[in-house]
């Protein structure tokens, strides 16, 4: 009944050792057709060719968990650097880089970094998105944001997270904006309850998104195209046979409004999944720090 296995530290591993457990697997392990077991590896660096020299569904590994992507995610939607043309190039330059049938693990968080609401705060504690915030580890570790901004900026990052293609991994308590500093600070005790309103908006938002990628293809492994783009603001079409949606997201903190084409039958008007109501193609308004779907 196992579904696969993460590989902790990848590039500290023999090869041979990783090409004889994917044989091992294909032998020892059936499927029934249309199923796959999942490998996917940890490697923390930044250079996507030390990523992709160990995936290849067939004798290593399914996919990596992307940290250039995560990095790119980060910086652009949750601490504002950059402007979304750097997000949309990254996009173009990582689909399909890692091969034919690979599935690489997509995510904004994860136990070697600061707790990603702290990038998105209105003055992010680190700038550097690849920081592993250990100086904050054990003394002056930082507490909950108390604004809304920083959440709705998390909830933006996980709506870019859930309508990619991938598999995204929710470190546990970013589904609640958990704070902490680096390693171990980040790992501590789930907050089981208590949460502000904040924290309840986010769970809420970030359920609505899982709810929305399990019923549309689309969003899963669906094919990706600009609609529009400027510096805060990012449309995008995913498209998987005739599962069709768009994603708008603003990053800005204010409203901004953007037209995109009519749909494919030629209406100009679009129902958002995420929040209910209808907008018009020719000028849809995007509240702030928010997605539209």
């Amino acid at each position: 009944g196992i579904d696969g296995f993460r590989l902790d530290a990848v590039k500290h591993i023999e090869m041979s050792w990783l090409t004889e457990l994917r044989a091992r697997v294909k032998q020892e392990i059936p499927l029934k057709s249309g199923e796959r077991f999942y490998m996917v590896g940890e490697t923390f660096d930044g250079d996507r060719s030390v990523l992709k020299k160990y995936v290849n569904p067939q004798t290593m590994l399914d996919g990596q968990f992307d940290f250039p992507m995560r990095a790119e995610l980060v910086k652009v939607i949750l601490a504002r650097q950059g402007s979304f043309n750097d997000l949309h190039n990254f996009l173009n330059g990582n689909d399909g880089f890692y091969g034919a049938g690979s599935i690489m693990g997509t995510f904004l968080g994860n136990h070697d970094i600061p707790r990603s609401i702290h990038f998105a705060e209105d003055n992010p504690l680190w700038n550097d998105v690849w920081v592993n915030g250990k100086e904050r580890a054990w003394t002056n570790q930082p507490g909950a944001p108390s604004s809304d901004a920083a959440y709705e900026r998390l909830g933006l990052g996980f709506a870019a997270l859930m309508t990619l293609p991938g598999v995204p991994l929710i470190y546990y308590g970013d589904e609640v904006g958990m704070a902490g500093g680096g390693d171990p600070d980040n790992r501590r005790f789930m907050q089981w309850s208590g949460y502000s309103s904040h924290q309840t908006a986010l769970k809420t938002h970030i359920a609505k998104l899982t709810k929305l990628r399990a019923a549309h293809p689309a969003l899963r492994r669906g094919q990706r195209k600009q609609l529009y783009i400027n510096n805060d603001v990012y449309a995008y079409e995913m498209k998987s046979g005739a599962d069709r949606l768009v994603v708008v997201l603003n990053r800005s903190d204010s409203q901004q409004s953007i037209s995109i084409p009519p749909k494919a039958n030629g209406s100009g008007q679009y129902t958002d999944l995420l929040g209910g109501g209808t907008a018009s193609a020719a000028a849809i308004d995007v509240p702030a720090r928010s997605a539209l779907i």
